[in-house]
């Protein structure tokens, strides 16, 4: 009788072991299952909210404008109508007036205008001179111009002096300043023409320039002589008062 009991403890035992095994079996499989399943929505989706290693969210793409036309849309007229033609009309000729007669009687006077440049010609000037006086180590090997500039009072101004023309068909353009030239007089200036004496007639002037190039006084023409004896020819400007 106590055999029998114990086999039969041990048939009752079996199949209680057998089911733990199945649920434990049971158990994995799900968790197997869960777990692909969780890979799978991750490798589908990198960004779902349980994927404990999310990839760095990538910047937004860059969308370049679409290209936009900027040349104006020129539109042809369907048919081309020729302009018409203008005839031009005869204009009658216009009777010409006589010339109104000019009375006959005495020409007025012209009126003087006064010098707009604020230095005029001394008067008594030209003048000439020899050059044995002013220059005596050149004898007659020598041809100028000089003078003085003076204001209205009779002192010295220094001021830009210009020789332009031409002289025995060369081109002159010579430059001094006043008061360089002390041996004429405090204000005085002296230019070099030539190194021998020539005669020339109103082919050359002397003008005074302000700083700025401009002329402050009125061009001056005058002669020079082929003689040692008037080879200077002496020139005074001054203020108008």
């Amino acid at each position: 009788m106590s055999l029998d009991f114990i086999d039969d403890d041990s048939k009752n035992k079996k199949p209680s072991s057998g089911l733990i095994w199945n649920v434990l079996t049971t158990l994995v499989l799900l968790s197997t299952l869960c777990l692909l399943s969780g890979f799978m929505l991750i490798f589908v989706n990198p960004y779902v909210a349980f994927n404990p290693f999310p990839p760095p969210t990538l910047p937004p793409a860059l969308s370049f404008p679409s290209p936009t036309a900027t040349l104006p849309v020129v539109t042809l007229p369907p048919t081309w109508t020729p302009s018409p033609t203008i005839t031009p009309t005869a204009i009658p000729p216009t009777a010409t007036q006589p010339p109104t007669p000019t009375p006959v009687g005495p020409t007025p006077e012209p009126t003087l205008t006064p010098t707009p440049f604020p230095y005029e010609l001394q008067p008594g000037t030209p003048t000439y001179t020899t050059s044995q006086v002013f220059h005596s180590d050149q004898g007659c090997n020598w041809l100028s111009v000089a003078g003085q500039v003076l204001d209205a009072t009779g002192q010295p101004v220094v001021v830009n002096v210009m020789v332009r023309g031409e002289l025995a068909g060369t081109p002159v353009e010579l430059y001094a300043i006043s008061g360089t030239a002390t041996n004429f007089g405090p204000g005085g200036f002296e230019i070099q023409l030539s190194d021998h004496p020539i005669a020339s007639n109103h082919t050359l002037y002397i003008q005074l320039l302000d700083p700025n190039g401009l002329p402050i006084s009125p061009m001056v023409y005058f002669d020079t002589h082929d003689t040692c004896e008037e080879n200077i020819t002496l020139i005074n400007f001054r203020r108008v008062p």
